[in-house]
């Protein structure tokens, strides 16, 4: 395990005792926080890198684009089930949307926070069953068995990202819906500079996840997050700088104004919250089904049942740790989206790095022949 994975799991585990969650009264307003505020400031050292230089000047006059209703931006699909992505593969093989979600999360929650924020559990299962999204590859001209004119074929390899990244995004969008002085896109500038750099660093990180075993398909998942998140520090001061050079009336265009609530702490209180149950159902449906197939597929003698029900319960224990992250209200405001989105994907993190354990004792009590059968799941 990478260094820096070794110092987060030991800070987390620190700051939140293992089996806090697995406690029938939850708080979903505090467990996040409580995990990932105490190491803002230590993981902000890590993994910065430089910014670039602005993608594009920024002198002169620049007439605005007029206002116009903006398409939804939640990350779509194809026929054939591929990602199309506006940033290409930008982020780990199980959410290769994710960076994606995490400047649409900060800028246009209303487009992005119900996606955002159901991501959890599902993305440490789909990592250990080798469930990874297909990217959407482009028309190309071409002759022969290798020709691909529809659009929609997948390229073989995870790394092999064939998609265009649109290095104008998010910042053509703010302009499309604000007028903005010089001085403003300026201040723009830097902050489509910070993304376009976050995205080359995740496309260089990429793995390719074929050939690697479930256990270590999880380790490359936490070290991904990682970079993703390294990403969101890059991001802040930009961002920072941006929106403080506007006008009220322009921050208001930013601002998360839909009525919501958290949860209340009273479990006969809670079955009233929908946003609550729809979270707490997906998280805990994908650990029961990643048990359930993994059994079905390797099929555990008796001494490996007990390693199995120790993953079992890790797995349920994260799974409700994580709907923590569906049930806190959504910020008003871009920088404290931002934030939230980097403690989201701490505990995801903090989930995968306490999964792992068990998940390693399971996998090495395995016979060559199940080791197969496990590794086929998802496929």
């Amino acid at each position: 395990m990478h260094a820096r994975t070794v110092i987060v799991a030991g800070l987390l585990a620190a700051a939140v005792p293992l089996d806090s969650p697995v406690q029938a009264q939850l708080s979903p307003q505090g467990i996040i926080g409580g995990v990932t505020r105490p190491l803002r400031g230590v993981l902000g050292h890590f993994g910065h890198f430089p910014r670039s230089h602005r993608h594009r000047s920024s002198s002169g006059a620049r007439a605005a684009a007029p206002a116009a209703a903006a398409p939804a931006l939640a990350p779509e699909r194809d026929t054939q089930g591929a990602v199309k992505s506006r940033l290409g593969r930008a982020g780990p093989a199980a959410w290769v949307t994710a960076y994606e979600e995490t400047l649409g999360f900060a800028f246009w929650p209303d487009d992005y926070g119900a996606q955002f924020r159901s991501r959890g559990f599902d993305v440490i299962a789909d990592t250990i069953t080798g469930r990874f999204d297909r990217m959407r590859a482009p028309r190309v001209a071409t002759t022969g068995a290798a020709r691909n004119d529809t659009g929609n074929d997948i390229s073989a390899g995870q790394c092999n990202d064939a998609s265009s990244a649109d290095d104008k995004w998010p910042a053509s969008r703010v302009e499309q819906l604000l007028q903005l002085s010089d001085a403003q896109h300026a201040t723009l500038d830097k902050v489509q500079a910070a993304a376009n750099d976050a995205v080359k660093t995740i496309k260089s990180s990429c793995r390719q996840l074929g050939d690697l075993s479930p256990p270590d398909r999880l380790r490359a998942l936490v070290q991904a997050l990682w970079i993703v998140r390294d990403g969101n520090i890059a991001m802040r001061a930009p961002l920072k700088d941006f929106y403080e050079s506007l006008t009220g009336a322009q921050k208001n265009s930013f601002a998360f104004q839909q009525p919501q609530s958290a949860p209340p702490p009273d479990d006969k209180t809670q079955g009233e919250n929908k946003q609550y149950q729809a979270c707490a159902a997906q998280n805990i449906g994908s650990a029961e089904r990643l048990v359930k197939e993994i059994e079905m597929k390797v099929k555990p003698d008796k001494r490996q049942a007990s390693s199995l029900e120790n993953l079992h319960k890790a797995s349920s224990d994260m799974a409700k740790l994580l709907i923590a992250s569906c049930a806190q209200l959504i910020p008003a405001d871009p920088l404290a989206r931002l934030d939230a989105a980097s403690d989201q994907i701490t505990a995801i993190n903090y989930a995968a790095s306490n999964v792992q354990i068990a998940l390693d004792d399971f996998y090495g009590r395995l016979s060559q022949q199940q080791k197969a059968r496990f590794e086929a799941t998802g496929r």
